[in-house]
């Protein structure tokens, strides 16, 4: 089947453009109007039907449109999404893609929950509206019918440099994610700044980049550890629990001692955080509560009351036995 990335795609334009232009909307020219609408004419794009008419029907579908499904961190949060779209009789659909949004642009759900980096800024835009509602997990974004409802991430990391702080130590590393994640970026930010207000020097040869998978943080932190000359950091950060406990790995088999030579705290607290050894130390994300707010939020908007901000969020530190 056809669809607006083909005919965004024909027309030389972005698929935000491209849904501008479909839906007549006064931002795009006259010129690239009717240049999309000839390529959706050429390659035969029709518009979803149903979304002409959503003037006069709902679907009673919830979108949640995420990046991926991997790791351990996502099946609380859409527990916590699903308990309150049913309670309110919908369904939900859940989608995990990097390039085709097709339900989101052709209107086949009546709001959205978005975890996904790799859907722009300038399509959500373009899409939201009174009767397509948006709420975005992972950016903050000033549009009266988007809600950000985001984790407390800096938060979170001041916790943890405070309490390694109080430990006495007094080097630290950071295991990171990807730049495109938000959430690994301003747990990143957070740490940074704390240590700075602190009068505490933080150098980029202790920023260690992973993609917030177990076996990149093991491979990541070995490949430190081989490349240092012994001296190192007594604290590790990192921003994720998965990629903490790769990291254990490769310091014990190192021969040093978690924590009493290198202490290392997690972030998210996990189900396996628990029962690794050492147990992780690390900063607990309400994760079915983070969800429960994100869809109470898109209900609300969905009841046209728009002049609101979602409830915060609160993040608590989990001491076990790594740090």
């Amino acid at each position: 089947m056809v669809t607006l990335k083909d005919v965004a795609k024909r027309a030389g334009v972005s698929v935000s453009t491209a849904s501008y232009s479909i839906n007549g909307s006064s931002l795009i020219t006259k010129d690239t109007k009717e240049k999309v609408l000839t390529a959706a004419k050429e390659i035969g794009y029709r518009p979803n039907g149903l979304a002409k008419n959503l003037k006069e029907q709902k679907t009673n579908i919830i979108g949640l449109f995420l990046s991926g499904f991997t790791g351990p961190f996502f099946n609380d949060m859409v527990e916590g999404i699903q308990d309150i779209v049913m309670k309110n009789n919908y369904e939900l659909v859940v989608c995990a893609t990097s390039d085709t949004h097709r339900l989101l642009v052709e209107r086949y759900v009546d709001g959205a929950i978005i975890l996904n980096y790799h859907m722009e800024d300038e399509l959500l835009a373009s899409l939201a509206n009174e009767r397509l509602p948006c709420v975005v997990l992972d950016r903050e974004l000033q549009n009266p019918y988007i809600k950000s409802v985001l984790l407390p991430n800096e938060e979170g990391s001041i916790i943890a440099v405070r309490y390694l702080l109080e430990k006495g130590h007094k080097r630290f590393g950071y295991i990171a994610g990807s730049e495109e994640s938000y959430d690994g970026e301003t747990r990143l930010q957070g740490f940074r700044n704390e240590l700075y207000h602190q009068g505490v020097v933080f150098s980029d040869q202790d920023l260690i980049r992973a993609d917030f998978t177990e076996i990149s943080g093991y491979e990541e932190m070995r490949r430190y550890l081989s490349e240092s000359d012994g001296n190192l950091p007594t604290a590790i950060v990192c921003a994720n629990d998965e990629m903490a406990l790769g990291a254990i790995k490769a310091i014990q088999e190192k021969n040093l001692k978690v924590p009493e030579e290198i202490a290392v705290v997690g972030f998210d607290d996990i189900y396996m955080s628990h029962f690794f050894n050492p147990s992780l130390t690390t900063i607990r994300v309400p994760r079915k509560e983070w969800g429960i707010a994100a869809a109470q939020t898109l209900f609300k908007m969905l009841e046209q009351k728009f002049d609101f901000e979602p409830d915060p969020l609160k993040v608590e530190l989990m001491s076990r036995t790594s740090g």
